[in-house]
C-alpha cells in the first residue's frame, strides 16, 4: 500500500470540477487506503485527505504530469482525470488484492476500467493486453508503473494523444494488462470543455450541485453529435482489439 497513490490530473482551468469530482470521490469510494495527489498549476485547494501537487505555469497535459510524478515518491500511480466521476461504489479489497498482485508481480500497466478488453486471459481476474492494441496506454482509471509512465511521456502532447501515440511508444514493453470487469464506475462528465448532457442528468440524480457560471452544458446540436460519436465509437468496438488500431490508421488516412 505505500508503494502506490491516486493522482488526480488536473489544471486550474478545470477548478469548478474538483468539488463534484471528489465529492463523488468520498461518496463511493471514502475508504481510499492510499495517498491522494491534485494536480494543479497554483492553486491550493483544500479537500479532505488530497495533497495538492503544483507545477506552475499550464505548458501541456503530459509536461504537467512529468512535473507532478517527479515530486511523488511512490513507485505505482493510479491515475484519475477530473472529469470521469464516480458513479458507483469501489470495492476497495479486491482494488488493493490487485494492486498487491501488480506491485508483487512487477507488472508495468493495469487498467481497471476495461473499455479495451484484454486479448490473452492470464488469470480469472485479468488479462494481458498486447503490443498493438488500440488504447494499450490508456490514461483512464489505470495503475502504471511510475517510471514506465515517465519514460512513455512526451513533452507537448495532451491526454489524447499521449493515448494514441504513447501506446505505440508502450509496445516496446511487456507487462501491460487489464483486467475483466469494471471496477471504477465513471461518468465522462465532460466533451471539449462543457458539460455533457447525461452525465449532468446523473449527477443530479447523485445530488451533485453543478456552477454552470463556470462551464456551460452542450447544446442540443452538439448533444445530438456526441451521441453521433458514441454510436460510431460501438460500432468500431465491434473490431477485434488487435486490429483497431490498423483500421484507425486507415480511416486516417482517408479523411
Amino acid at each position: 500500500m505505500n508503494k502506490c497513490a491516486v493522482l488526480v490530473v488536473s489544471c486550474d482551468n478545470y477548478a469548478d470540477v474538483w468539488q463534484p469530482f471528489f465529492e463523488l470521490f468520498r461518496q463511493f469510494w471514502g475508504n481510499c487506503p492510499y495517498p491522494i495527489y491534485l494536480l494543479t498549476n497554483t492553486l491550493q485547494p483544500h479537500f479532505p485527505s488530497v495533497e495538492v501537487v503544483n507545477v506552475g505555469v499550464d505548458r501541456s497535459w503530459s509536461d504537467n504530469l512529468i512535473l507532478a510524478l517527479q515530486k511523488i515518491q511512490q513507485e505505482y500511480v493510479f491515475l484519475f482525470l477530473e472529469d470521469l466521476m464516480l458513479s458507483g461504489s469501489v470495492d476497495t479489497d479486491k482494488v488493493d488484492e490487485i494492486f498487491r498482485w501488480a506491485v508483487d508481480n512487477d507488472v508495468n500497466y493495469i487498467r481497471l476500467n476495461p473499455s479495451t478488453y484484454p486479448d490473452k486471459r492470464y488469470n480469472e481476474t485479468v488479462g494481458l493486453v498486447s503490443k498493438g492494441t488500440i488504447y494499450r496506454a490508456s490514461v483512464v482509471t489505470c495503475l502504471w508503473k511510475k517510471s514506465v509512465l515517465l519514460d512513455l511521456l512526451k513533452s507537448g502532447e495532451n491526454a489524447w494523444e499521449f493515448e494514441q501515440l504513447g501506446s505505440v511508444r508502450s509496445d516496446k514493453y511487456d507487462g501491460f494488462y487489464s483486467t475483466y470487469i469494471n471496477y471504477f464506475p465513471i461518468i465522462n462528465s465532460i466533451i471539449k470543455r462543457v458539460w455533457e448532457t447525461s452525465a449532468v442528468k446523473t449527477l443530479a440524480k447523485l445530488g451533485v450541485k453543478i456552477d454552470f457560471s463556470k462551464r456551460r452544458k452542450m447544446t442540443v446540436p452538439e448533444s445530438m453529435l456526441w451521441k453521433f460519436k458514441l454510436l460510431r465509437s460501438r460500432i468500431f468496438s465491434m473490431v477485434p482489439a488487435r486490429y483497431r488500431r490498423s483500421v484507425k490508421k486507415l480511416m486516417n488516412a482517408g479523411k
